[in-house]
């Protein structure tokens, strides 16, 4: 059996993923720093929970002391970490010229530093393997830009681009790592504070015509961290509905 460890995994694509990988059989540690959200994660699944399928921990990822606190709780409790899922993630809208600095700190010691320190703590498991995988959530908005959230699309590129620098480093040694990249997501963290105004300018955007649902991220990664993809390592996945094969021209629908 496979021990899957979600970083980040009371949120929309974290919970979805856990759910996917329990659903395929995998035994699942879902961390996340709210701990009445974990407690809804072992109540949504308690039948897993049960079985012992299921265990969570309250962590924050911020923290590497804490990060290693769950590095040791997964030790003790289920012995390695098979698969590591980093899909924690925060956001912060505005002009770079009118935000706090508090800002930039939030996002890159979320989105980027705590995946810097889950890799660091989680990685020497898999050394021990000789093998893993790794799949960071990124954004599309760190592939390109997005108006009024600079600091954001920046903390994601960083990430993209650290995943492609450590996809290099471990390849030899078994562990496979890759991201995926999702474009507007059926989130409450997407959902906060939209209007149905800026929804519709989302799905009416988007190639598709609809944002993309938690479980169709978490397919994706699923496939990334099985067999059928055992020679993909160091790539960016866009879970977009096409957004991102978009050169943002409009339709030439020419009369001849």
């Amino acid at each position: 059996m496979k021990n899957v460890v979600i970083l980040g995994g009371t949120g929309g694509i974290g919970e979805a993923t856990a759910e996917t990988y329990l659903k395929q059989g995998y035994r699942v540690v879902v961390s996340g720093t709210n701990q009445d959200k974990l407690n809804t994660i072992k109540d949504n699944f308690q039948e897993y929970h049960k079985k012992g399928l299921l265990l969570t921990k309250q962590s924050d990822l911020t923290d590497y002391n804490s990060v290693l606190s769950l590095k040791d709780f997964v030790r003790e409790k289920i012995n390695t970490c098979d698969v590591l899922i980093n899909s924690a993630g925060v956001f912060k809208d505005g002009l770079l010229h009118e935000s706090p600095e508090d800002d930039f700190d939030i996002q890159f010691n979320v989105n980027v530093k705590g995946v810097y320190y889950s890799c660091k703590a989680f990685i020497p498991l898999m050394l021990e393997n000789k093998g893993g995988a790794i799949v960071n959530v990124a954004s599309v908005s760190g592939i390109g830009g997005d108006y009024n959230a600079s600091l954001y699309s920046a903390s994601k590129a960083a990430v993209i681009n650290m995943t492609c620098g450590m996809a290099l480093d471990y390849a030899e040694k078994g562990i496979r790592i890759n991201t995926v990249s999702p474009s507007a997501t059926e989130t409450a963290m997407f959902k906060e504070g939209s209007t149905e105004e800026i929804i519709n300018n989302f799905t009416n955007t988007i190639p598709s015509k609809k944002l993309g649902k938690p479980n169709e991220v978490a397919s994706v990664i699923l496939f990334l961290t099985s067999d059928a993809a055992k020679h993909v390592t160091g790539q960016n996945i866009p879970v977009d509905g096409g957004l991102s094969a978009w050169s943002g021209q409009p339709r030439q629908d020419k009369e001849v």
